[in-house]
C-alpha cells in the first residue's frame, strides 16, 4: 500500500529550537532588565527613601523636651511654673511587623487604660495604637498618653515589655503586642490660681503635647520661655527595643529662659481685693480693670482685670452670675439679657438669644452643617471674655478724664494759659438754624457754673468750658496732642494682643462736623483703652515724657544671667515740663477735699491722709449702645490719680464698665475705689507722708 503521509520538512525542527532559543533568550533578557531596573530603583533612584527607611527601622530617635522657663514676680515670687510629667509613646507600625494581632492589642488597650486609671477609655487607647494615616499605613509615631505621673509610666512600659504572644516553637521569644516608650514632658502650674491670670495667660498643648503659650505672658514671650528641645537616638533590634550596650547619641535640650516680672504679688493682691469688691458693692455689669505704674519708667506694678479666670483650669466659666444665666432652662429675664450684653456686647449675643431662651441643641444650616448650640457659642464667648485682659484689648469712652488732654493742648500750645475764662450757662447750642447739625449740650444735672478758668473748669468737670477751649484750639492744633499723646497707636506694653484700632476723630473729621471736636474735648464719642489713657495720664505727670508701658523686667537663663533687660523707653516729650507742674497743681486741686466746694463732681473721695494726690474722674455715656432697660445710658467710669504730686512715682487707674449704684459719676464710684488702693499701696512703697496733708 502506498505512503499517503506528507513529506517531513527537515527545517522544521531547526525552527523550533530557533524560537525556542529566542524565547528563553527574550525571557532571560526581560529578567535581567527587571533585575537591573530594581537595582537601579534600589541603589540609585530610590536609594534616599531605603536609606531613611533603614536608619528609622534601626535607630530610635527621640525628642527630649526643654523645660519650659518660669514667671516671677517683684519679688521673686513663682508665678508660673513647669512640671515633668511622661507622655506615652506608640509605634503601630513596629506593632503590626511584629506579628500583633487584633485582639491581642485590644487585650493591651484594656490593660494601659486600667492603669491609667483617669477616664481614657480602652478604645481611644486602641485607636491609637492601630492608628493610620490618609493612605492607609500605620503611624510609626503616636501619643496613647499624655501627662502621666512616672510611676504610672513605668508600670505601663513595664507591662508591654512582658505582655508577649505565646512563641510558635520551643525556645522563642515571642513578639510583643504593643511598642511602646515613654517621652518626657512638661505641664504648666499656676500656683497662685486666678492670681494676675490676665496677665500672666496660659498655655495649651499642641497636637504633639507640646505647651505652647496661648493668652498672656506666656502667648507674648512664647519664645523666650520655651526653650529648644533636644535629641537622643540610638540603635535597635527588629523588636523596636533599644540595643544593649549601645551608647545613645544625646543632645541635651536647652531649658527656657524665666521672666522677672515688674509686676508686685503685693501691690496686686491689693488692686485684686478692692477692684474685686467695687464690682460687687456697683454691680458692675461689664468687667472692671486696674493699673498701676511707675509713671516715670512706664513699669507695670499690677494690672487687673475682672472677673479673671484659674489658668489651671482655664476652660472653666468663673463668672458666677454669667454661669448661672447659662444653665437658665426657661426664658431669659431683662435683667439677664442686661448683663449678657454688658459682659460680651449686644451685637455679640443678639442673634443668640433673639427668642430669649438659650437653646442646649445643635442645629444646622442650609448647607446641611452642623451649627454649635447656643449654650455652647455663649459659653465659648464667656471662655474667650474673661481670657482677654481689658486694659489693651477692649475699648472704653473716657468720659471728663479726657479734659486733662485738651487742657494739655491748650497750655502747651501756647493758645492758652492757667487763667483763661469761659462762662458756662448750663447749656451751649451749636450751628443754631441747622437741621442736621444743630446740637445742645449741658453740664451734667444741667449745672450752671458761670465764668471759670481752667483750674475751676477741671474741679466741676465743666463741658461746656472745654467745648468752648476746643472752639478756640481748633481741630488741627487739638488733633496734633491727641496724637502726641499716643491716642491714634497702640502703646507697645510686652503683651499680646493689644488692640491696634481706636475709634478718634482726626482733624479733618473734626472740621468737617465740629460737633465731632467738641465731644472730643471732653471724652464723649471716643474710643480707647484703658492702657493708653493710663500712659497719657504717666506722660502728664513725669514732665511730658511718653513711656512705653512694661511688665517684664528682664529675661534670665536657669543659671540667673541676665539674657535681656528692659529699658525705660521714652517716646517723645508732649507736654513741657512747666506744663505738667501746672496740670499737676490742678488735678492736686481736684482731690484735696479743701480746694474744692463742688460736691457732685469732687474728687476728693479718692483723698488719703498724709499724700499729696492729684486725680481727675471720668463718666462717658455709651452712645454706641441701646438705653439700659431703665431708660437711661450704658457707662463707663474712671479714675487716673497720680502721686506724690510735687514729684510723682506711681499712677492709679481704675476702670469700672457700667456700674449700677445710687450714684452716677466716677468721683463718687470709682475715686473711693482709687483712694482704698493708694492707702495701702502708698505705705508698701514707701511713699513719704506729708505732715501737711
Amino acid at each position: 500500500m502506498a505512503n499517503t503521509q506528507p513529506p517531513r520538512n527537515p527545517n522544521l525542527k531547526s525552527n523550533v529550537r530557533i524560537r525556542t532559543v529566542i524565547a528563553v533568550a527574550f525571557f532571560t533578557l526581560a529578567c535581567f532588565g527587571i533585575l537591573v531596573y530594581q537595582l537601579y530603583a534600589l541603589q540609585l533612584r530610590d536609594a534616599e527613601h531605603y536609606r531613611t527607611e533603614a536608619v528609622t527601622q534601626q535607630l530610635q530617635d527621640t525628642e527630649l523636651p526643654a523645660t519650659r522657663g518660669n514667671i516671677y514676680s517683684a519679688n521673686g515670687k513663682l508665678l508660673a511654673k513647669s512640671n515633668t510629667v511622661w507622655n506615652i509613646i506608640a509605634d503601630p507600625a513596629q506593632s503590626e511587623k511584629n506579628g500583633a494581632t487584633e485582639t491581642e492589642i485590644r487585650t493591651g488597650a484594656e490593660h494601659i487604660a486600667e492603669l491609667l486609671n483617669d477616664g481614657t477609655s480602652a478604645d481611644d487607647i486602641y485607636a491609637k495604637l492601630t492608628a493610620r494615616n490618609k493612605n492607609g499605613e500605620l503611624y510609626q509615631y503616636r501619643v496613647v498618653a499624655q501627662n502621666v505621673e512616672k510611676p504610672v509610666a513605668d508600670a505601663i512600659i513595664e507591662y508591654s515589655k512582658s505582655y508577649r504572644t505565646a512563641p510558635e516553637k520551643e525556645g522563642e521569644t515571642g513578639y510583643r503586642i504593643a511598642v511602646l516608650s515613654t517621652e518626657q514632658s512638661t505641664t504648666r502650674s499656676y500656683p497662685y490660681g486666678a492670681f494676675a491670670s490676665s496677665v500672666i495667660g496660659f498655655c495649651n498643648n499642641d497636637e504633639n503635647g507640646k505647651l505652647v503659650g496661648a493668652y498672656g505672658l506666656e502667648k507674648s514671650y512664647e519664645e523666650d520661655l520655651a526653650g529648644t528641645p533636644g535629641r537622643s537616638i540610638a540603635e535597635t533590634n527588629v523588636n523596636g527595643e533599644i540595643l544593649a550596650n549601645t551608647e545613645a547619641d544625646v543632645h541635651d535640650a536647652i531649658d527656657g529662659n524665666n521672666l522677672n516680672l515688674t509686676l508686685d504679688e503685693n501691690v496686686q493682691a491689693i488692686v485684686e481685693e478692692y477692684l474685686a469688691e467695687a464690682m460687687d458693692t456697683f454691680s458692675v455689669h461689664g468687667r472692671g480693670s486696674a493699673i498701676v505704674m511707675n509713671v516715670k519708667t512706664g513699669a507695670i506694678l499690677a494690672m487687673a482685670s475682672l472677673e479673671q479666670f484659674d489658668p489651671n483650669d482655664p476652660m472653666t466659666v468663673y463668672d458666677d452670675k454669667m454661669q448661672t444665666i447659662l444653665d437658665k432652662t426657661d426664658a431669659l429675664t431683662a435683667d439677664d439679657i442686661d448683663w449678657l450684653e454688658g459682659r460680651l456686647g449686644e451685637k455679640n449675643v443678639a442673634g443668640i438669644i433673639a427668642d430669649g431662651v438659650i437653646s442646649q441643641e445643635t442645629t444646622e444650616d442650609e448647607n446641611g452643617n452642623t451649627i454649635s448650640s447656643e449654650y455652647t457659642q455663649l459659653q465659648g464667648m464667656l471662655r474667650e471674655a474673661q481670657w482677654k485682659n481689658k486694659n489693651i484689648t477692649e475699648l472704653y469712652m473716657p468720659g471728663s478724664i479726657f479734659k486733662l488732654i485738651t487742657a494739655s493742648a491748650g497750655l502747651d500750645s501756647g493758645i492758652m494759659n492757667m487763667n483763661q475764662t469761659f462762662y458756662c450757662n448750663g447749656e451751649l447750642t451749636v450751628n443754631q438754624g441747622s437741621e442736621l447739625w444743630e446740637h445742645t449740650y449741658h453740664c451734667a444735672n444741667g449745672e450752671v457754673h458761670t465764668l471759670q478758668n481752667m483750674a475751676q473748669a477741671l474741679d466741676n468737670s465743666c463741658n461746656l468750658w472745654f467745648i468752648q477751649a476746643a472752639q478756640t484750639l481748633q481741630p488741627t492744633v487739638f488733633y496734633d496732642y491727641i496724637r502726641a499723646f499716643g491716642f491714634t497707636q497702640p502703646t507697645g506694653v510686652d503683651l499680646p494682643s493689644e488692640t491696634r484700632w481706636t475709634s478718634v476723630y482726626n482733624a479733618q473729621q473734626m472740621a468737617e462736623v465740629d460737633t465731632n471736636l467738641y465731644t472730643a474735648a471732653f471724652g464723649q464719642n471716643e474710643a480707647i483703652t484703658p492702657m493708653q489713657m493710663a500712659t497719657a495720664i504717666a506722660a502728664i505727670a513725669n514732665g511730658g515724657y511718653l513711656v512705653t508701658p512694661y511688665i517684664v523686667d528682664s529675661v534670665t537663663d536657669n543659671a540667673g544671667n541676665i539674657v535681656s533687660q528692659t529699658e525705660t523707653n521714652i517716646r517723645r516729650q508732649v507736654i513741657s515740663e512747666e506744663v505738667s507742674k501746672e496740670l499737676l497743681a490742678m488735678m492736686e486741686n481736684n482731690v484735696d477735699p479743701n480746694g474744692t466746694e463742688s460736691i457732685r463732681h469732687s474728687c476728693s473721695n479718692a483723698y488719703v491722709a498724709g499724700y499729696r494726690i492729684g486725680g481727675k474722674s471720668g463718666t462717658a455715656e455709651r452712645t454706641d449702645r441701646h438705653l439700659r432697660g431703665d431708660g437711661d445710658y450704658y457707662k463707663a467710669m474712671s479714675f487716673a490719680a497720680v502721686l506724690p504730686i510735687d514729684d510723682p512715682e506711681i499712677e492709679v487707674f481704675v476702670l469700672l464698665d457700667d456700674p449700677r449704684w445710687l450714684h452716677d459719676y466716677a468721683s463718687q464710684v470709682v475715686a473711693p475705689v482709687v483712694g482704698n488702693i493708694i492707702s495701702e499701696v502708698a505705705p508698701y512703697l514707701g511713699i513719704e507722708q506729708d505732715a501737711n496733708y
